[in-house]
């Protein structure tokens, strides 16, 4: 079995994206000069094509993993809330290609943000449900595994490899068991995170992130235990 992957969300960076208002300068009323008004629109556009192209991906993100690990209630939660973002973020662009005043681009900026929360809240829930799902499935594999790795580690007894491979077991069982512990519950916490939460749900993806950091890490070492038992059943005694 390889290594599990690191988990990678850029967390602060798209809290940091999602959470910022655009910047509409020089409106301050619906007087603005026109070039100023047409760059401030262009610029929300853009925004808004960003996030469109974002939930996209985070769609296919979701269709991948449903085929693998992501288990079909979270695929579900996910999906709908990609396509009221979606829907909601389509609303916002007709909007703003219609506007004719500053307030009305203020107002469209203010909704893309606070109403969808793409980047803060959206694609932290996508990537940390996958890979909590992820490392559960590979956590009942390794589990499954435990008899034979046992039975494997059995036969050894009385021959040079035995305690090296009893060593390895026992800390394969404990890895896998920090790795369950470290990864339950995250999907369900992250997934009850809503807009309207940002920024006070910050530290509940800052949490999620650390936990399933930690549960790919006793993965490895679990990887590495298993692999150690099995040479040592042809006699090796190392560490």
């Amino acid at each position: 079995m390889g290594t599990k992957r690191t988990v990678l969300t850029g967390i602060a960076g798209a809290a940091l994206a999602g959470g910022s208002l655009l910047a509409v300068p020089g409106i301050a009323s619906a007087s603005v000069r026109p070039n100023t008004f047409a760059t401030a629109k262009v610029q929300l556009e853009q925004q808004l094509t960003n996030r469109t192209s974002q939930l996209g991906r985070l769609g296919t993100d979701v269709t991948a993993a449903a085929g693998k690990s992501l288990t079909p209630a979270h695929a579900a939660a996910l999906n709908a809330s990609i396509a009221a973002a979606t829907a909601h973020i389509a609303s916002l662009t007709t909007s703003v290609q219609g506007a004719t005043t500053g307030a009305q681009l203020r107002a469209d900026a203010a909704s893309m943000v606070k109403q969808n929360r793409v980047y803060a809240v959206l694609t932290p829930q996508v990537f940390e449900t996958i890979e909590a799902d992820a490392i559960a499935a590979q956590v009942v594999t390794f589990q499954a595994s435990e008899p034979t790795l046992q039975t494997s580690v059995n036969v050894l007894v009385g021959l040079p490899g035995y305690t090296t491979a009893q060593n390895h077991y026992l800390n394969f069982v404990k890895n896998v068991g920090i790795a369950n512990e470290n990864a339950t519950n995250v999907a369900t916490e992250v997934l009850l995170q809503t807009p309207a939460s940002y920024p006070g749900d910050t530290h509940v993806f800052v949490r999620a992130n650390k936990s399933l950091l930690a549960a790919d890490i006793a993965l490895a070492h679990a990887t590495y235990d298993e692999s150690v038992i099995g040479l040592a059943s042809g006699g090796y005694t190392g560490s």
